[in-house]
């Protein structure tokens, strides 16, 4: 097999589920992470459609099981926290055949990274600095200087890939912001005593809990703005003190959420937005996950979808016998246009969470009363099932 040796850039979802693949087809993987260590906490994904076919694939279903935070049901409650319409969660899996569950991101990257051979090499705390290739190879530098050569580069590492900075040119060119900013973060010692997903909306925000068996509970809040705010991307003090402007006189359980801002560990803050891009590749170099096809957090499910775009890329690769020029055409040809039509319904999924009136919101959770009749629930729940999307046995 040709150009076996493979550096992935990213230790998320999409890269170790990557590493996971390219090793069970025959090829040497290696992963580089800037993190120092897997990230912890983050929001929840709605886990079914292709990532669970994937998954099942690399037989960890058992232990994505374990980890289920198992909601009861989706609720959206007024500032007084009386319930004004929901969704019961479990309906949801039923119709999907219990084919559906519900998981902490960091959850779901750390079941994978388990999963992995011990042999991977898996690099934390650097990142890549400079990339070249010619025919034969990539050579990369490292952040600590040192030179690498590899057969190929994925760039795994998210929406503000550096990978497809580097190679393709600057986010700008590539990102399209879909109106919004998004942040989550978890609680110690605070529960609010249901295992509900608790939304609460005013016009153009919304905030929203859920509690899990740790007495934690991890917040989600949404905020509408019309233009991208300037802030920097790794100055997370700036970052909270946008959020607590945002939040903390909204009402509801807000000012007790954003007073727990301050000693939290595990922050996130990032704009609402998708990657679209056109080739994928360029030479040895492909991307994956939201790197190159970003749904937006949203669409709740960019990390099924990384999932099922790894495993496309590495059995086409598999197939191709390591040759890249086929594999990555094929790679694209099989999953691209999937992608191009999720993140449309991603754009329009995106405004039944953020209604711009409180007409709109009793619109909206009117609409949710309505999932208890088959027909609709039916019509709503069919986004998930993924079914235009079939994966090849490789």
């Amino acid at each position: 097999m040709n150009n076996k040796h493979i550096l992935i850039s990213g230790a998320g979802i999409a890269g170790t589920t990557l590493a996971f693949w390219l090793k069970k087809f025959g090829f040497n993987p290696a992963i580089i992470e800037v993190a120092p260590k897997l990230r912890e906490g983050g929001y929840a994904v709605d886990f079914m459609g292709a990532g669970y076919d994937v998954a099942e694939k690399m037989d960890i279903i058992a232990e994505l099981k374990n980890a289920d935070i198992d909601f009861s049901k989706l609720t959206f409650v007024d500032k007084n926290n009386k319930e004004k319409g929901s969704m019961n969660y479990q309906k949801i899996k039923n119709f999907l055949n219990g084919r559906a569950l519900t998981i902490l991101r960091s959850d779901l990257a750390k079941i994978i990274f388990n999963s992995l051979d011990n042999d991977i090499e898996v690099i934390f705390g650097n990142t890549i600095t400079n990339i070249e290739q010619d025919d034969e190879k990539v050579t990369v530098t490292l952040q600590n200087g040192i030179k690498r050569n590899f057969d190929l580069l994925v760039g795994a590492d998210g929406l503000h890939s550096n990978v497809r900075n580097l190679v393709f040119g600057k986010e700008i060119l590539f990102e399209t912001y879909c109106g919004y900013y998004t942040s989550s973060y978890t609680i110690n010692n605070f529960s609010i005593g249901n295992n509900a997903f608790s939304m609460y909306n005013i016009p153009y925000k919304q905030a929203a809990i859920y509690s899990n068996k740790k007495n934690q509970t991890t917040t989600f809040f949404i905020f509408s703005s019309p233009h991208k705010l300037s802030y920097q991307h790794h100055d997370i003090d700036q970052q909270k003190q946008i959020l607590k402007a945002e939040f903390e006189d909204c009402g509801w359980k807000c000012p007790q959420l954003i007073s727990a801002l301050d000693l939290t560990t595990d922050f996130y803050f990032d704009s609402v937005s998708q990657i679209k891009m056109e080739p994928w590749s360029q030479g040895r170099i492909t991307l994956i996950g939201d790197a190159c096809y970003c749904p937006s957090l949203l669409s709740g499910k960019g990390s099924t979808l990384a999932m099922a775009g790894a495993y496309i890329l590495a059995g086409e690769l598999k197939q191709a016998d390591g040759n890249y020029q086929k594999a990555f055409k094929q790679y694209e040809l099989l999953f691209k246009p999937f992608m191009e039509k999720k993140q449309k319904a991603a754009q329009f999924f995106a405004k039944s969470f953020i209604p711009k009136s409180n007409f709109g919101i009793w619109i909206r959770n009117q609409a949710f009363k309505l999932m208890s009749i088959p027909l609709f629930s039916k019509l709503f729940l069919g986004q998930f099932k993924d079914s235009e999307l079939t994966l090849k046995q490789y």
